[in-house]
């Protein structure tokens, strides 16, 4: 299923620019433009290419904080529904790589109650 960031967009699209395709014929002594305007392209697609990596590393570093918070969430989620359980007996964090959908059926039960909202 495709959704909203999967779709192309207007940058997909090949342009005559981005084609290399021109009105006039080639001329002789262009060859040195052409090596520059091709070199700035180069320069830019590698400096957009090192933000996205460091937008992805954010993006990781994010995602690694949310599923500690997750994880911690849920082990006082545990503690608060078994009172009857000791205290120096914790129940062990899932693994990082554990999805809530599979905490869930590993449980049995639901990871968050439900409950209906009149307006």
């Amino acid at each position: 299923m495709r959704d909203v960031t999967n779709t192309k967009g207007l940058s997909d699209l090949r342009t005559a620019t981005t084609s290399r395709i021109h009105a006039k014929p080639p001329q002789k002594g262009t060859e040195y433009l052409n090596l520059y305007l091709l070199d700035k392209e180069a320069q830019r697609l590698e400096k957009e290419l090192a933000g996205l990596e460091q937008r992805q590393r954010r993006i990781w570093a994010h995602l690694a904080e949310i599923r500690k918070a997750m994880e911690t969430l849920e082990m006082e989620a545990r503690q608060a529904t078994s009172p009857q359980a000791s205290s120096h007996l914790t129940p062990s964090p899932p693994g990082p790589a554990a999805l809530p959908s599979q905490l869930i059926r590993d449980r049995q039960q639901p990871l968050w109650k439900k409950m209906a909202v009149e307006y």
